[in-house]
């Protein structure tokens, strides 16, 4: 993506930025020509004239839906590529204007900011005249291995002025076996205490002390070496970081990648956005983001942040310490969170039910426990039950019902072909290998699903649970 450093960690809810999203191999010869030519080819396809009229907020306007849908398009045409995005110059940084991805997990938003670096020379050339990296790079993000190259090309509106480039990643993702992954996501609670631990740790005089140009001394490395070892010592944590304010802005001190391609160096800027609320709030008292599902090339991911100030010897606030934590969603992962909220269903009592037995006692239960399960577990988004009508599907109990609302027992779902791993899940514990994106009036849930049979006293099937991980996008 952007440079060499693809992985964008400007974290906060911040600005979480994974390069590829799409799902095939890395094509064996890729030439800088060859992509250069497919940046030029869907560059010529952007009407230069929309994307330029372009400011945040217009996320749900034709114009820019029609520019989205056109790459999304465009990378599902060519068997490699892997993420596709558009940007422009802002001043001396450069900004998101359509993704791809937007809509689904982590996918910028019009005006999210990159500030180029040295080693972006190909990147802010594509802004002139097509350009490419000269080489594959490997990016890590916790359990999950990318490696990508990328092409640029200008955009162009209507009287040929350059007003933007497009990016194109060609790569491949996969899941490290073995590795460290998220076996059970923390709590918004837990999170913050993560937080609270480290930032209790951290010399907050020494940290304060701390300007560009020092990440070769004693105290930047003792901080960088502490904040390394916390992450190590947690499984699932993946990044952990510190900043501070700056005026009406933010910038990094102490990185515990900072040495390798993904870290950043003290002074690294971040804007904050309207959406940092959570973030800001970290350098007041801990606070953490809710949890966001998205894609990195062929590989589903979780992750979220927790933050907690960081205080010097007086107990005045001089930075704030960020927790990031994430993995791969895998499929076992799935079929094992169906599989054990299944075992806790009375499949004989959901047998029983039936339409206008919402408000029974048996239904409450069931849809009580439902709730509870999803609480307890905060990368589930949505927990139901359903059961096969003849060629058809009916909902039963729902954890979100409520009177008066859908779905209701016996509101029908009609299977389609791409629904053979929910109806696998009436036989036994199976699972979606893909993310799928749903559209409610204003908001865009990213979903990827598990499933298990319920069974009655007698060992029969009688349904099936399905329980949606994800995270949703308001408009």
């Amino acid at each position: 993506m952007v440079g060499i450093i693809a992985l964008i960690i400007v974290i906060a809810g911040i600005l979480i930025i994974f390069s590829p999203g799409g799902e095939n191999p890395v094509p064996k010869e890729t030439t800088q020509d060859e992509l250069k030519a497919l940046a030029v080819e869907i560059a010529g396809q952007i009407d230069g004239d929309a994307f330029a009229a372009l400011k945040p907020g217009d996320e749900t306007t034709p114009e820019f839906i029609a520019i989205r849908d056109q790459l999304a398009a465009f990378r599902d045409e060519n068997p490699g590529i892997l993420y596709v995005y558009t940007m422009r110059k802002v001043g001396n940084a450069t900004e998101y204007v359509v993704d791809a991805d937007y809509g689904s997990g982590d996918a910028p938003r019009i005006g999210e900011v990159y500030y180029p670096t040295d080693e972006d020379t190909r990147f802010l050339a594509g802004f002139k005249e097509p350009s490419a990296e000269d080489e594959y790079y490997t990016e890590e993000w916790g359990n999950v291995v990318a490696t990508i190259i990328s092409g640029y090309a200008p955009i162009k509106d209507a009287s040929g002025a350059i007003v933007g480039l497009v990016g194109v990643d060609m790569g491949s993702t996969e899941v490290i076996a073995g590795a460290d992954s998220l076996p059970k996501a923390p709590t918004e609670e837990e999170l913050k205490a993560l937080a609270v631990e480290v930032a209790g740790t951290i010399d907050g005089g020494a940290l304060a002390a701390l300007k560009p140009g020092d990440e070769a001394t004693p105290e930047f490395t003792a901080i960088r070496d502490q904040l390394a070892a916390f992450r190590d010592e947690n499984p699932g944590v993946i990044y952990v970081y510190t900043m501070r304010k700056v005026g009406n802005a933010t910038e990094y001190i102490v990185d515990a990648d900072y040495g390798t391609d993904d870290g950043v160096e003290i002074g690294y800027t971040y804007q904050p956005t309207e959406y940092d609320t959570l973030f800001l709030a970290g350098f007041e008292e801990p606070s953490a983001e809710p949890y966001y599902i998205g894609e990195w090339g062929d590989v589903v991911y979780m992750a979220t942040s927790g933050y907690a100030p960081v205080k010097d010897a007086s107990g005045a606030v001089v930075g704030m310490v960020c927790v990031d934590v994430g993995g791969a969603i895998t499929e076992d992962m799935l079929k094992d969170l169906a599989v054990e909220i299944a075992g806790k269903i009375d499949g004989d009592a959901l047998a029983a039910l039936k339409p206008g037995d919402e408000a029974t006692p048996a239904f409450t239960a069931i849809r009580d426990q439902l709730a509870a399960f999803r609480d307890a577990n905060p990368e589930v988004l949505y927990v139901y039950t359903m059961r096969n009508v003849n060629d058809t599907v009916e909902y039963i109990v729902d954890a979100d019902y409520r009177p008066g609302e859908e779905p209701a027992i016996g509101s029908l779902y009609q299977p389609t072909d791409d629904d053979s791993a929910l109806l696998a899940g009436f036989t036994g514990p199976s699972a979606e290998s893909e993310l799928a994106t749903e559209e409610w009036e204003n908001t865009t849930a990213a979903i990827i699903s598990g499933y298990a049979p319920v069974k009655d006293s007698t060992g029969a099937i009688v349904g099936l649970v399905g329980v949606d991980m994800g995270s949703t996008v308001a408009h």
